[in-house]
Parts: C-alpha cells; sequence; structure tokens
C-alpha cells in the first residue's frame, strides 16, 4: 500500500459545516408558518435564543422561536433552553433528511417545558446534551401550537 493512499484511510473525516442545514431549516419553518397564515420574520444572524418571530395578523403578539435542525436524529441542545425564561419559548425541530432529500421534511413543534425532562444529557456533559426523535415523536406537525 502506499504511503499517500495509507494516509488517507487514517486521517479523520472533515466534518462538514452545520450552517447550510441550519439556514435550510429556519427557511423551511418561515416559509410552512407564511403558508399556514402567519407572520414570520427571521431574527438577525447574531439573536441569542431565537431564530424567527411569528405570529398572527390578529393576535397583534409576536412569539419567539427556537428552530433546530439535522439531517439525522438526534438534535443537539443546551441544557439552559430547558429552564428559567426560556423554558416557556417553543422550539421547532426540522428534520431535512439527506440531501437527496428523497423523504419530506418533518417538524416537531415543542414548549421547551413540556420536553425539558427529555433531555439526555451524558454525565460528562456540562451544559448540552440531546433530544432523540422518539422524545419528540408525539408533538409532529403541532403547528397549533404556535
Amino acid at each position: 500500500m502506499n504511503e499517500e493512499k495509507m494516509k488517507n484511510e487514517t486521517a479523520p473525516k472533515k466534518r462538514k459545516s452545520g450552517i447550510p442545514t441550519g439556514n435550510a431549516g429556519e427557511y423551511f419553518v418561515m416559509g410552512e408558518l407564511l403558508r399556514r397564515g402567519f407572520d414570520a420574520q427571521l431574527a438577525d444572524r447574531n439573536t441569542q435564543d431565537y431564530d424567527i418571530l411569528t405570529g398572527l395578523t390578529t393576535d397583534k403578539v409576536l412569539k419567539k422561536l427556537q428552530v433546530k435542525t439535522v439531517r439525522t436524529a438526534p438534535w443537539y441542545v443546551k441544557k439552559s433552553s430547558y429552564s428559567g425564561d426560556l423554558a416557556e419559548q417553543l422550539t421547532v425541530f426540522v428534520l431535512l433528511g439527506d440531501e437527496k432529500a428523497s423523504k419530506k421534511v418533518r417538524y416537531f413543534i415543542t414548549k421547551n417545558s413540556d420536553v425539558a425532562s427529555k433531555v439526555h444529557c451524558p454525565k460528562d456533559w456540562k451544559s448540552n446534551g440531546f433530544m432523540s426523535l422518539n422524545a419528540i415523536k408525539d408533538y409532529e406537525d403541532r403547528w397549533d401550537l404556535i
């Protein structure tokens, strides 16, 4: 085996950027909200704790939505999003699927406090955890929560 080929087989694979996946999820959620009659606006890129402002024109009240997007579950989350002021916030978990787009995009809409106990936190993890698909499956297409 030549040295170049051996080097390529043992070198760690570069991880793809998650930015395009995150952006896609936010735009899919925006489109779905607009399709359902909501007003919706993307937050500025560096806005902390939420990604979209939305509401019905009749309510005149805007809600902050956090959007978490992955191609395959689970979703990585901050534990702090599920307590304190953020416990009442809504999160839209978006499951995009592979880049071939062979399956439809799936949405899971949850109130953070309703799924706080389902955040799995490995013992070595201090501030982060993950949310499994099984933990939020009952919230699929719960647009009524918005």
